[in-house]
């Protein structure tokens, strides 16, 4: 009975995979989405000032941060929770690691958001400027925090193996 109900439990990561092919459809959205801006873009060029078109590419790249988030998410999680991929030549990821990359990227798509708000600030009132930094000054401090307890964790499975390996060699 026992090795049945681990069988269930172990064989439950498969209900992930839904998820993950979810997040595959919602890159392809981004994708489209990129594509479309892009064409409006070189629709619109001649007419844009400087900063409209530095808004512009930085809603670019604000799309390409967050595709490369999805990716890095459905890759790393289904790595770590459901099952190797041997033809995957990117880096195996931790799951603390994945948390301090998705905290990073996170921090990357916010501080794009800032950019445009600052550069469009007459467009936004201070409380809603403020309230941009205070979120990304959370996700920093989030991030931060994160990539201090993967440091611990790391630090303490090395010295761990380091005693371990003491253990086993004889003096």
């Amino acid at each position: 009975m026992k090795k049945f109900i681990e069988g269930i439990i172990f064989q439950s990561r498969w209900i992930l995979v839904p998820f993950y092919v979810g997040l595959v459809v919602a890159q392809i959205f981004y994708c489209v989405k990129f594509v479309e801006n892009v064409g409006e873009l070189c629709y619109t060029f001649h007419t844009l000032t400087e900063n409209e078109l530095m808004l512009a590419v930085l809603s670019l790249i604000d799309i390409t941060m967050i595709a490369n988030l999805i990716k890095m998410i459905i890759a790393g999680s289904y790595q770590t929770f459901v099952e190797k991929i041997a033809a995957d030549h990117t880096e195996q990821i931790r799951s603390g690691l994945l948390k301090v990359k998705m905290g990073s990227s996170l921090i990357g798509v916010s501080s794009i958001h800032l950019l445009q708000a600052f550069i469009n600030s007459s467009a936004m009132s201070a409380r809603e400027i403020f309230i941009k930094c205070t979120i990304h000054t959370i996700f920093l401090l989030s991030t931060f925090g994160l990539a201090i307890i993967d440091y611990i964790h790391t630090l303490s499975k090395v010295k761990e193996e380091q005693i371990e390996n003491k253990l086993e060699k004889p003096a």
